[in-house]
C-alpha cells in the first residue's frame, strides 16, 4: 500500500469482472431514526483568510426524523466491470468542507477530487483495502483523479484542517445509493432475484435485510436506526 504524497492512481487488477446484466427493478425507500437525537454541532473555524461554520456532519437526522448519508446498497450482488463507464463523480473542498459529505462510486469509476477553496489542502484518503493517497492542493480550481479496486468505505481528511471528513463508499456494481436530505434513496437497474440489502452508517454501524426484486413494481424499503 502506497501513503506518499501524491500517490499515483490505483488500476484495475487483471481478470477483472464482466459486464453485468442489469434489470428493471428499483428499490426505494428511506432511513429512519429513533430515539434521542444526536447533539446537532457547528464549530466556527478559520478558512479561506477568515472565520466560517462548520456543521457536524457524522450524524444528520433531517427535519422529518430520518438519517441522512447512510450507505445503501446490494450485498453479494454480481461484480461488475461497468464502473469505468460510469460519469466521474466529484468530491470538492468548499470552505474547509467536505462536499458531499457521503460519497459513493463504483470500482473503476473515476473520482474528481477538487478545491473550490484559495487555501492549502491535502486530501488523505486513509484506506485499508485500498491504494491509499494524500494529494495536495493549493489553489482554487485545483483538481486531480484517482480510482479505486476493490469495495471498502473510505475515510477521507485533510491534515491541514483537522475538522474536514468525507467518506467515499466504494462498491463492486452499480446497485448502491446514499440516502439524502429527506433520508430517501432509489437503487434502479436492479435485475430480478433475491439479494441482501445492506445500510451503513460511519457512526451507527451496519443494518441488513433480505430482499426480494421484480420487474413489475418498486420495492419499497424502510430502514431504521436507533441511538445507542
Amino acid at each position: 500500500m502506497l501513503t506518499g504524497c501524491d500517490a499515483p492512481d490505483a488500476v484495475e487488477s487483471p481478470g477483472a469482472p464482466p459486464r453485468v446484466v442489469t434489470g428493471r427493478g428499483v428499490i426505494r425507500g428511506a432511513v429512519r431514526f429513533a430515539g434521542p437525537l444526536p447533539e446537532a454541532k457547528t464549530s466556527r473555524v478559520q478558512c479561506n483568510d477568515g472565520q466560517v461554520d462548520v456543521p457536524d456532519e457524522s450524524a444528520v437526522v433531517n427535519g422529518n426524523g430520518t438519517l441522512r448519508n447512510v450507505f445503501v446498497y446490494l450485498e453479494g450482488a454480481p461484480a461488475s466491470a461497468d464502473g469505468a463507464r460510469r460519469d466521474a463523480a466529484m468530491l470538492d473542498q468548499v470552505n474547509c468542507r467536505y462536499v458531499p459529505h457521503a460519497l459513493g462510486v463504483q470500482v473503476g469509476q473515476t473520482l474528481r477530487v477538487r478545491s473550490s477553496d484559495p487555501t492549502l489542502h491535502n486530501v488523505h484518503a486513509l484506506s485499508q483495502a485500498n491504494r491509499a493517497f494524500n494529494l495536495s492542493m493549493t489553489r482554487a480550481g485545483d483538481e486531480k483523479a484517482v480510482t479505486f479496486t476493490t469495495h471498502e468505505f473510505v475515510p477521507v481528511r485533510c491534515d491541514v484542517h483537522p475538522w474536514m471528513l468525507a467518506y467515499v463508499g466504494v462498491f463492486e456494481n452499480p446497485w448502491f445509493a446514499v440516502s439524502d436530505d429527506s433520508g430517501a434513496f432509489a437503487i434502479k437497474d436492479v435485475p430480478e432475484g433475491s439479494f441482501k440489502l445492506v445500510a451503513w452508517h460511519e457512526r451507527y454501524g451496519r443494518l441488513e435485510q433480505d430482499v426480494r426484486v421484480g420487474n413489475d413494481r418498486p420495492l419499497d424499503v424502510t430502514f431504521e436506526y436507533r441511538q445507542r
